[in-house]
């Protein structure tokens, strides 16, 4: 027997096809008021943190038992809740400007896996960075996968998609960001002189940046390693020159430290 407690009056036609899962992508989804209905697994430990912000915003809300719920989310950690959301709003570019210039900006080129575009969200929004630029193609969109590595971050931080990556890093320098692109043979993070503001730009792994996005920049940088392997994936390259960003004070509010 299947338990649904009803907290809304949105019919069964209104929702919409996408699925989220796992507890810190559904809490953010509800926050922002786009969940129209709710799976938690019974006894799966993740409903005190949810249930109230269910109520508040009157959603309708199902128990089912550990199948039903891995069923809906297959081969993934949805840690025993799944919901169903509106698609999430991306921003455009003069978005990025209503609350002020950002001092670092994050672009991305060609990254195609959801879950790496994903986590270079989390990482972006963990480090300050005032948004993520994306490709309207050649790109991963927001899908499940992305939400749950996002981890929340796709409501702190904008995910801006634009029509064409060089142009768009043109238009910035016009604005006068600085534009670094990561590349194993740049310059290494560790001496490189950044300027402010800065547009950090990430290609994918193996294929690397555009041959347009290349020239668009005014420096390339490196991540020096002990040589395991020859490079770091996207979104470990990109945490870790974010994190270099943020340690120098080039990021959101800081102002440049004495190092």
């Amino acid at each position: 027997m299947v338990a649904v407690v009803t907290f809304s009056r949105r019919s069964e036609g209104t929702e919409p096809a996408d699925t989220v899962w796992g507890r810190h992508a559904v809490i953010a989804a509800l926050r922002e008021g786009r969940v129209h209905k709710l799976w938690l697994q019974r006894g799966g430990g993740t409903a005190d943190d949810i249930l109230p912000l269910a109520r508040e915003h009157r959603i309708v809300f199902q128990w089912v038992d550990r199948a039903r719920i891995a069923a809906m989310a297959p081969g993934q950690t949805h840690q025993g809740v799944v919901a169903r959301v509106s698609p999430h709003r991306l921003a455009v570019l003069d978005d990025l400007w209503a609350k002020g210039r950002p001092e670092l900006l994050l672009v991305l080129d060609g990254i195609t896996d959801p879950h790496n575009l994903g986590a270079i969200v989390r990482s972006a929004a963990f480090f300050g960075a005032g948004g993520v630029l994306i490709p309207r193609w050649r790109s991963a969109g927001v899908t499940g996968v992305t939400a749950k590595a996002a981890a929340g971050a796709l409501e702190v931080v904008p995910l801006v998609q634009v029509p064409n990556t060089a142009q768009t890093l043109l238009d910035l320098k016009e604005k006068g960001y600085w534009v670094y692109g990561a590349d194993a043979a740049g310059t290494s993070v560790a001496t490189m002189d950044f300027a402010r503001p800065a547009v950090l730009v990430i290609g994918a792994e193996g294929e690397g940046l555009h041959r347009l996005v290349r020239e668009r920049c005014d420096a390339l940088v490196g991540i020096p390693g002990a040589g395991g392997v020859p490079s770091l994936n996207a979104s470990c390259a990109s945490a870790a020159l974010l994190y270099e960003f943020y340690r120098r004070g080039l990021t959101a509010g800081q102002t440049r430290p004495k190092l």
